[in-house]
């Protein structure tokens, strides 16, 4: 039996950071804006013949991307693998992921077969493109058809978000995981007692053609940037408190500009979103990304920001019709490193 998935990345436009719990409960209308790119994470399991034996049932887990495997001898060593800590300290950290998920869909299992999840990830690590996301939900959505987990989609979400937040020891957003679960172009929107997402359906050329993706080279942490801006909101720091007032208009106009196919108005709202962010976080542009969007807008490109949290990672530029091309072979010919993109109207999808 082999069971196969794949979950987009996903490219966000404003309200990053805003899908922490509970800074979103502070602002009328929050939501995150981003849609999925085919940028994927991807999941094979093998499963072998059951054993009446637990020993013979090894689990083997690896990342191909990363290089990395280990294998656990039983599904008991699974089980005890966490004991006494939150994270198996015998595992390379690109493996921590699969194995907090591993461990939690294999109790409702009641097989013994020897199981050997692979996985792999297009997007660069540390490239802020909810690429470690996106393939939580490609392994929980492979984890929930071979145990059978009676999960719906939406406790499925949360459930990823809780398992992951065990790992990165910090609190975890949702939006990546509605982009990998679903796909397409959404605004999530965050209110009180309820997460959900309004759809954009004819976006996906206007997107296309005014954005363009960069990777600097250069991983970052997601994390540390947003917990200091999720602690400094919480220790009511004014500054902070301003800067995300600015995202939650910017997210608006983000909005006005899908609805109408605006780009003056996408401009507007990414210039935005990029001046409050490094309010939020000086340390967000690295001098080299600072230098490759000024080269970019000398292109060009109208207008840049990061991808998540910055501090490294992908960025992306605003362009006008009929720039994209020239600008994406200058950015290139420079030595910039282009991501060739299309929209993902298909989220997670499963095949056996």
């Amino acid at each position: 039996m082999n069971i196969k998935t794949k979950a987009p990345a996903r490219i966000d436009l404003a309200g990053g950071t805003l899908d922490l719990w509970p800074l979103y409960l502070f602002f009328d209308h929050a939501s995150t804006i981003n849609f999925a790119v085919n940028q994927y994470a991807e999941v094979e399991i093998e499963v072998g013949v059951e054993s009446k034996v637990d020993s013979a049932a090894g689990i083997k887990l690896s990342s191909e991307d990363r290089n990395v495997s280990h294998t656990f001898k039983s599904y008991g060593e699974l089980l005890e693998s966490f004991q006494g800590s939150h994270k198996a300290k015998v595992l390379p950290p690109a493996l921590w992921v699969h194995a907090k998920l591993a461990r939690h869909f294999f109790s409702f299992w009641r097989k013994t077969a020897p199981v050997h999840i692979k996985t792999r990830c297009a997007a660069p690590a540390g490239a802020g493109l909810g690429g470690s996301s996106a393939l939580n939900i490609a392994l929980c959505v492979a984890l929930r058809k071979l145990t059978l987990a009676k999960y719906t989609d939406e406790e499925l979400i949360g459930l990823a978000r809780d398992l992951e937040t065990t790992v990165i020891d910090i609190p975890a957003g949702v939006q990546d995981y509605w982009s990998a679960l679903f796909g397409g172009v959404q605004a999530i929107r965050m209110e009180a007692g309820r997460v959900h997402r309004k759809v954009f359906t004819k976006q996906k050329s206007f997107l296309e053609k005014h954005i363009i993706l960069c990777y600097s080279g250069q991983s970052r942490n997601s994390g540390i940037n947003n917990w200091a801006v999720y602690k400094g909101f919480i220790d009511g720091d004014e500054g902070i408190r301003e800067a995300f007032r600015n995202i939650v208009t910017a997210t608006q106009r983000v909005e006005e500009a899908l609805e109408r196919h605006s780009y003056e108005k996408l401009l507007e709202a990414v210039e935005l979103e990029w001046n409050a962010r490094q309010k939020l976080a000086p340390t967000i542009v690295t001098p080299e990304m600072n230098a490759t969007i000024t080269k970019g807008k000398s292109f060009g490109a109208d207008a840049a920001k990061v991808c998540g949290a910055g501090g490294g990672g992908c960025f992306i530029f605003a362009v006008p019709d009929g720039k994209k091309d020239s600008t994406t072979e200058k950015l290139k010919k420079a030595g910039v490193q282009v991501i060739d993109f299309l929209v993902s109207e298909e989220g997670c999808v499963v095949n056996e």
